[in-house]
């Protein structure tokens, strides 16, 4: 335990980005992953359209640009991992903690759904000239399998379409409840070692070897969003699907509901608090624009969403609905809706690996920077002994977490996703975005930050007051907000018309606590070893605690180098 707080100090050399771009690029793929798939579409249609773009939007300008900046200038101050960078108050570390656990979390059921992409295009692949999720009469099929077009009428709503028996019968072969884990799915077994083994090749060269797949990774899934999304507009029905996105229904903005999904939703828009910003931002010069490339991630991050709402518009004029109907919760939209509505395109082998082969690389651009964030925490706490050991760092980090995935592989793998999924994010994230905002603010000083912001930009960030307001009241008085409203709205959790039992709720909520625990805990610790092991009060040892070390406790010398960067890279961003 004390090796894991010992704050290791050290000159051994960091890897860099080899240009700017590849930073943008690589910050682009991790910012814009599945949730702008499945999350955003679903929470948009069910508060009412553009009810919920509104408050989206505002929530973005204030709280996600505000928090990216706030990571961003935090790595490439210190050139620091998520849990080395809080020398800047040594007391907080547990906040580091907290995002490593978390990132872990998230790490093992994301690929999970990296490896049902690589399912589905394989499964396109042997089913030609069509797709296998067309029809009623594969083995996977049951009775309730029907075509539902739009002149049908089935009063029984036990139906099911051919995509959703597909998905359900045969890439999950789902079972009854979460309790009920039978066998492992054994091509699914297959399809997640695939994954975890394109993720080692792609991450094992480093940083360099991240930027330039971050090319593919990043530009990629825009290329088929154009094409998707120029296909989609040429459907009948395509436009009311993208009105009903823009066109809000004033009365919900009364809701107080929909300003608190919307604001907790760009916690998963822009992977802020979770460490991967933190990470590849220590990767930077020191002199970079962190200001300028925080607001043209997020403006780029929001331009990704308007193929998937002209396709579900498509398939709600199809079959006679209305397009609330049709936006389906969560994993649903994106491995049931829309396969269902591509099968009804001609030439849909090709629209459906298109489809899948952006799915794929959106969740495999976000996946490589939790796994890299997650290596480095490791690699920072004994950069000594593990930095020219790193790809065996990786390759351990690989194995276990798909061998932790394996549970999902399983007949119960959809209902522990969807567990994870509602527990180990909305809640920790919050909490870590809270305690990182006010040490920064509060702890450590909005001024001397903003002075060491300055030291970054040759400048204030303007208008230097607006940031200060920001940090020190706006935000934490708004997370704070967000985490009562999380717990009065929160529902039981539920798959489709299955209640998770009691039991499960409770592991979810240990899993929420298991990251978070960290953060009250470490400073707990820390404080009580500096008490009784180097017969300190109370008061001075937190006094101890809460001040800065290393680079953080000075401003950056006359030389304009800074403690955590090389003068090498200095002189090269110059």
């Amino acid at each position: 335990m004390i090796n894991i707080l010992k704050m290791t100090e050290t000159e051994v050399s960091r890897e860099k980005f080899t240009n700017k771009f590849e930073y943008f690029l690589t910050s682009l793929s991790y910012a814009v992953g599945l949730g702008n798939v499945w999350r955003f579409p679903y929470l948009c249609y069910s508060n009412g359209g553009g009810s919920f773009f509104i408050p989206y939007l505002l929530s973005l300008a204030l709280i996600g640009f505000s928090f990216f900046v706030l990571e961003s200038s935090m790595g490439q101050y210190s050139s620091e991992g998520p849990m080395t960078v809080w020398k800047i108050s040594p007391m907080f570390k547990g906040i580091g903690v907290a995002m490593f656990v978390m990132n872990t979390y998230v790490g093992i059921y994301y690929n999970i759904i990296v490896a049902w992409a690589i399912y589905f295009i394989y499964a396109t692949f042997t089913a030609l000239p069509g797709v296998p999720w067309s029809t009623c009469d594969n083995e996977w099929n049951t009775a309730d399998c029907h075509l539902l077009k739009q002149d049908d009428n089935y009063p029984n709503r036990t139906l099911k379409s051919p995509s959703d028996e597909f998905f359900h019968n045969k890439v999950l072969n789902m079972s009854n409840g979460i309790e009920n884990m039978v066998t492992l799915n054994y091509p699914l077994v297959i399809c997640l070692a695939i994954a975890w083994l394109l993720m080692f090749l792609s991450i094992s060269r480093g940083v360099k070897g991240l930027g330039k797949v971050a090319y593919f990774t990043a530009i990629f899934p825009y290329i088929m969003i154009t094409i998707l999304l120029g296909r989609g507009a040429s459907l009948d029905g395509a436009l009311d699907g993208i009105k009903y996105y823009v066109t809000p229904e004033w009365e919900k903005l009364a809701n107080i509901k929909v300003w608190s999904q919307a604001a907790s939703q760009i916690f998963f828009s822009l992977s802020i608090c979770m460490g991967g910003v933190i990470t590849l931002s220590s990767y930077n010069p020191f002199k970079n624009n962190f200001l300028r490339d925080s607001l043209t991630i997020a403006v780029c991050n929001s331009l990704t969403r308007f193929a998937i709402f002209s396709v579900i518009g498509f398939m709600a004029k199809d079959l006679n609905k209305n397009i609330d109907e049709v936006a389906d919760q969560g994993v649903g939209l994106a491995f049931i809706v829309y396969p269902s509505a591509l099968s009804m395109l001609p030439v849909a082998p090709l629209w459906s690996c298109l489809f899948f082969l952006m799915i794929l690389i959106l969740g495999f651009g976000s996946e490589m920077t939790l796994i890299e964030a997650i290596v480095m925490t490791i690699v920072d706490q004994w950069p000594h002994k593990l930095r020219h050991r790193k790809v065996w760092v990786l390759a351990c980090v690989c194995v276990v977490m798909f061998l932790a995935g394996l549970f999902m592989c399983t007949s119960a793998g959809i209902y522990i996703l969807q567990l994870m999924d509602s527990y180990c994010v909305p809640y920790s994230a919050l909490f870590i975005a809270f305690f990182e905002v006010m040490t920064i603010a509060w702890v450590f000083g909005m001024n001397k930050y903003l002075e060491r912001m300055k030291e970054m930009l040759g400048s204030y960030p303007f208008p230097k007051q607006y940031w200060k307001y920001m940090y020190q009241y706006f935000c934490p008085i708004v997370i704070a907000v967000l985490l009562i409203l999380q717990f009065v709205y929160k529902l039981p959790t539920t798959y489709g018309n299955y209640e998770y039992p009691v039991y499960s709720e409770v592991i979810g909520w240990l899993l929420c606590v298991s990251s978070i625990i960290f953060i009250p805990g470490i400073a707990l610790y820390q404080i009580l070893y500096k008490m009784f092991a180097e017969k300190l009060s109370f008061k001075l040892a937190v006094k101890t605690l809460i001040e800065p070390t290393s680079v953080w406790s000075k401003s950056v010398e006359s030389n304009g180098f800074s403690n955590g960067h090389e003068k090498s890279d200095q002189v090269m961003s110059i």
